[in-house]
């Protein structure tokens, strides 16, 4: 009775180290994929990482669970072939309810598309997404041992297949920046505080609690340049500027 024991709780600790250490990896996915993004624009925000906290976690914490929610739409049907595979248990309708339902959400993000899209950039957030849901369905059917292990693996596939298509992971990342209007190249243009400033635009990579990362338009090809925030009042996207000057006619 006491081996029992001492092996249900020697399990339940391997099974909470599993969880936590699954939580932080889904949670630095972000952090992954920010890193990636600046390497691959040639520049480093320490600003943004220390004081941009609130932020940062908030951002974080969206796209980890866009993540997630976006892997189990398309790859649920992975679930039920692991719990048959540890469990035992496969229930044949609830399974191609799910087939279906996955395949229907493929079908969606496949016909919408760009046709001039880059491929390599679907390709890898469909592979993120299997992953992710891989080692979610060990989480729920498999043992604390092997969740562990398959945390490994998952963890060395993802960052190695990240670092491996660095501008298709950049890229994903520029669509959550471009939906919050922090970067992600979008057209701005930057309005001086002071009179003696002159206006500057260009492509903004990333918008941080003391600094601007901005691709200007003068200055050569690839160059980045740091511009302090305090300096400038108003951030405007040219192409919003562009609109109000139409309404104003």
């Amino acid at each position: 009775m006491l081996d029992t024991m001492f092996k249900d709780k020697k399990e339940l600790l391997f099974r909470a180290l599993s969880l936590l250490l699954s939580t932080i990896f889904f949670a630095n996915i972000p952090s992954l994929l920010f890193l990636i993004y600046m390497g691959h624009h040639s520049f480093f925000s320490y600003d943004f990482f220390s004081e941009g906290v609130f932020g940062l976690n908030v951002f974080f914490g969206l796209t980890s669970i866009f993540v997630i929610i976006s892997s189990m739409s398309l790859f649920w049907w992975i679930l039920p072939l692991v719990e048959r595979w540890k469990k035992g248990v496969f229930k044949l309708w609830s399974f191609l309810g799910i087939v279906l339902v996955n395949a229907l959400f493929l079908f969606l993000v496949v016909i919408t598309y760009p046709k001039d899209g880059d491929y390599f950039r679907l390709a890898y957030v469909l592979s993120l997404g299997l992953f992710v849901t891989f080692h979610i369905s060990f989480l729920c059917y498999a043992k604390p041992s092997e969740q562990i292990r398959t945390l490994t693996a998952v963890i060395f596939v993802i960052t190695f297949m990240s670092l491996h298509l660095r501008e298709q992971a950049s890229s994903l990342l520029a669509m959550g920046l471009k939906a919050y209007s922090m970067g992600g190249e979008i057209k701005v243009e930057l309005k001086p505080k002071f009179d003696q400033e002159r206006t500057l635009s260009g492509e903004l990579l990333l918008m941080s609690p003391k600094h601007i990362y901005i691709k200007l338009d003068q200055s050569k090809e690839g160059s980045v340049s740091v511009i302090d925030r305090s300096k400038f009042d108003v951030i405007s996207s040219v192409r919003n500027s562009n609109k109000e000057l139409k309404n104003e006619n």
